[in-house]
């Protein structure tokens, strides 16, 4: 059987067919372009869903959406979703999206589709209590108790992001202030690597930085190491709260940076040395699912869906 995939994001859509061994059979992406508005994303959502459709061999069983936000899985709905997606709080998802592709839909939390991901074909395979973190633009979590997704009492639990790492700090974009992500996201180690540069063209993204801390000039080498080194510091002392907080066997972490060099060796000394005087033990993974994370968990979130449903309905005709 055959299941569909579907990653929204602020920048990307991604959709892909994904069997049931969690192989990816066939991708396409498309931008979002997401300053057109909701009613424009989710055309070209339905869009690119078809095109990847037509390419089943079978019928497509499902479908699951991850989303940026806040989403009641269970109505497909988006509670809330941050500046990046214009006008889809609000939005029944879900709903939407099975009304124009013909198939069952199911939406979720794209950091908890990348977590079930991990979980089914990745780095947290066979492991019951994780907590998934990804580094981008933002800090995205979801967490994994007994197996299972544990989303909170409203579909909030998860967004570690928005957990404060020094009170009364920087402003973040969902009205408070010192939230992790100022300091724990990709977007923030190229930040603090400027901040450290005195002088020439600043640092455009996490490549640049890791690059040039390995083999950069020397005063951008060492801007490089000083934002590295903060970054790293800042992320250790957060991993060790949450540890603390979940106790998970393992953490997860997943975003485009757990693909470059340097900065992996760097976490790992700073986490020993953060675990040190706590008698703490932190064991870290580097997301195995890469970019088609979001797909794949997205899939077999819908395919978790329509098995549940399966046994109800087996479980309702054995009573009747």
């Amino acid at each position: 059987m055959v299941y569909l995939g579907i990653d929204i994001g602020g920048t990307g859509i991604k959709a892909a067919l994904i069997d049931e061994q969690g192989r990816i059979l066939h991708h396409s992406e498309t931008p979002t372009r997401a300053a057109d508005g909701a009613a424009a994303v989710l055309d070209r959502v339905e869009q690119l869903a078809r095109a990847v459709m037509s390419r089943a061999d079978s019928p497509v069983q499902g479908c699951g959406v991850g989303s940026a936000g806040r989403i009641d899985h269970r109505r497909g709905h988006v509670i809330f979703a941050s500046g990046n997606l214009p006008g889809w709080t609000g939005l029944d998802l879900g709903p939407e999206l099975s009304q124009r592709l013909g198939v069952p839909v199911v939406a979720d939390n794209d950091v908890n589709a990348a977590a079930t991901a991990e979980g089914w074909v990745g780095s947290a395979k066979g492991t019951a209590d994780y907590l998934m973190m990804t580094l981008g633009t933002g800090v995205g979590g979801a967490v994994v108790i007994g197996g299972k997704l544990w989303r909170g009492a409203r579909s909030g639990a998860g967004e570690v992001g928005h957990m404060a790492l020094y009170p009364d700090g920087l402003p973040c974009n969902c009205g408070g202030r010192g939230c992790a992500e100022q300091y724990v996201s990709a977007k923030a180690l190229t930040r603090r690597s400027n901040e450290a540069l005195e002088k020439g063209h600043p640092f455009r993204g996490i490549r640049e930085v890791l690059s040039a801390a390995e083999r950069g000039p020397a005063a951008r080498r060492e801007a490089a190491k000083v934002g590295v080194e903060r970054f790293t510091v800042d992320l250790a002392l957060f991993l060790a709260n949450l540890q603390n907080a979940f106790d998970p066997q393992v953490m997860i972490i997943g975003g485009g940076i757990v693909r470059l060099g340097y900065w992996w060796d760097r976490l790992l000394e700073a986490t020993a040395r953060e675990c040190r005087p706590r008698s703490l033990s932190i064991r870290l993974k580097r997301a195995h699912c890469g970019p088609q994370a979001g797909v794949v968990g997205a899939a077999r979130v819908a395919m978790l869906a329509q098995i549940k449903a399966g046994r109800a309905m087996a479980g309702a005709k054995r009573q009747e």
